[in-house]
């Protein structure tokens, strides 16, 4: 509860200071080469100028782009010779407040580093770059009295469960290969160590828990997570066209490797190979894509695997014989309802995922929703989603479970809605709400709000 009201009285201070300042609630809007707050760049997404944030120096507290400004030219030189520095703290405070298995709350948080290198600009080594990130997670567990299968907050349980957990989620390096850049037509090859939540780069859903939505199925869900894991190592390929990856071709470990590095063991117990195509339309003048994407996993499991005992106590009634090959396939659209420029607008989005039984706890998901930016005029940089989630479970999973002790688990239905308040550019507040009809036949509806706090260093 301390850490609460501290919370609280932090964004209460910025939010007073912010409008005694300034007079007015608006944050100035994106310009070109806008990054996002996970640093993805988003070209051209300036819709027209605000006239307050025109007349602010650059240099002005409540109207930069990170909290710590541009170190007194230090940072601009150094991404201009090749090194980009990132710096974001994530603060979260969510509880079931009715419904669930029982009610509680929890605050927790994040601090991520990102490093970014152009070898270009830095050794002459055009068309090579490296990334290394690192995540440190701090504070209580996620919350855990919905009896939902899925966590309310990814990235409360990456990487890791509870507590302080210190991770190098990111290093890789990639190399490109034009083929014609006025057209951003390319190819690249990415080695290394991947954060697999960060390679999800969308406008209306997703985020990784620190942008948009929370709950996992928003931003992923558990159908493809037995192939694909949170942190893994491997080789991506890429062609990239009209400045966007039109084919991707991934090679992975299956093995999650949060805590470890893993290559001691590297494709010890098999290998998952992950394709995925997208298809850019125009429907009624505005864009829209098409995503298919799919995984294979050569590595044996079983449905319980991985999943926490203390969201399905167990172990299992009945034992399970570990299977393989796992597999899922999966389906996105997303289409602009309303379209300023470059990544600038919202709009609707559908996501469907199937999994075999044998490895897979969740065996179906469909997701629908709108979201996106800018849904007030005033308000440009402001985000906003609302969505309906609902995931099957395996059958295997559901036999194998004592039903007199955690009852005939069904199908979880949840609803989930956010605003995220650009405060300054820098500092974002963020309130969601999460009704969830969980798998736990005994778990009455669990109504869950929180809040997200973000700041920019």
């Amino acid at each position: 509860m301390r850490n609460f009201i501290a919370l609280v009285v932090s964004v209460a201070f910025f939010v007073s200071f912010s409008l005694v300042v300034t007079g007015q609630t608006s944050s100035p809007t994106p310009t070109p080469g806008d990054q996002t707050a996970s640093g993805k760049t988003r070209p051209d997404s300036s819709p027209p100028a605000d006239t307050n944030a025109a007349a602010a120096p650059e240099t002005d507290l409540l109207h930069r782009e990170e909290l710590t400004g541009d170190w007194g030219g230090t940072r601009g030189r150094w991404k201009e010779k090749g090194v980009e520095l990132e710096f974001k703290l994530t603060q979260f405070y969510q509880g079931v407040a009715a419904g669930g298995l029982e009610t509680g709350s929890e605050y927790n948080g994040k601090f991520e580093t990102n490093f970014k290198f152009d070898f270009g600009k830095l050794w002459g080594w055009n068309f090579w770059s490296a990334q290394i990130k690192t995540e440190t997670r701090f504070g209580g567990p996620s919350v855990e009295g919905t009896g939902s299968i899925s966590p309310v907050n990814i990235a409360a349980v990456t990487p890791g469960e509870d507590g302080g957990v210190f991770s190098i989620t990111s290093f890789n390096v990639t190399k490109m290969w034009p083929i014609d850049l006025p057209k951003g037509e390319l190819i690249a090859v990415s080695v290394g160590r991947f954060n697999t939540l960060d390679l999800v780069d969308e406008d209306f859903f997703a985020g990784a828990g620190t942008e948009r939505f929370l709950h996992t199925s928003l931003n992923g869900g558990l159908a493809v997570a037995r192939e694909i894991p949170l942190v893994t190592n491997g080789g991506i390929f890429a062609y990239v066209r009209k400045g966007e990856p039109f084919f991707t071709f991934a090679v992975l470990d299956p093995n999650s490797h949060e805590r470890d590095l893993g290559l001691g063991d590297l494709f010890a117990d098999g290998i998952t190979l992950s394709p995925s195509l997208n298809i850019n339309e125009k429907y009624w003048g505005r864009s829209a894509k098409h995503t298919f994407s799919g995984a294979l996993s050569t590595k044996e499991v079983t449905p319980f695997d991985e999943i926490r005992q203390i969201i399905l106590p167990g172990p299992p009634t009945n034992p399970l014989r570990k299977e393989g090959p796992s597999w899922s396939l999966t389906y996105t659209f997303r289409q602009y309802l309303v379209e300023r420029g470059k990544r600038d607008g919202w709009g609707l989005f559908v996501q469907a995922a199937v999994a075999n039984e044998e490895t897979s706890p969740v065996t179906s998901l469909f997701v629908v929703g709108l979201g996106g930016n800018g849904l007030f005029k005033s308000r440009r940089r402001d985000e906003f989603g609302i969505s309906y989630a609902y995931s099957g479970i395996s059958e295997e999973l559901i036999d194998a479970l004592d039903p007199i002790t955690i009852g005939r688990l069904r199908g979880e239905h949840l609803f989930e809605t956010f605003y995220n308040v650009y405060i300054t550019p820098w500092l974002r507040l963020t309130g969601d709400l999460q009704i969830i009809s969980p798998v736990r036949p005994r778990a009455d509806t669990a109504v869950v709000p929180g809040v997200r706090l973000e700041v920019i260093f």
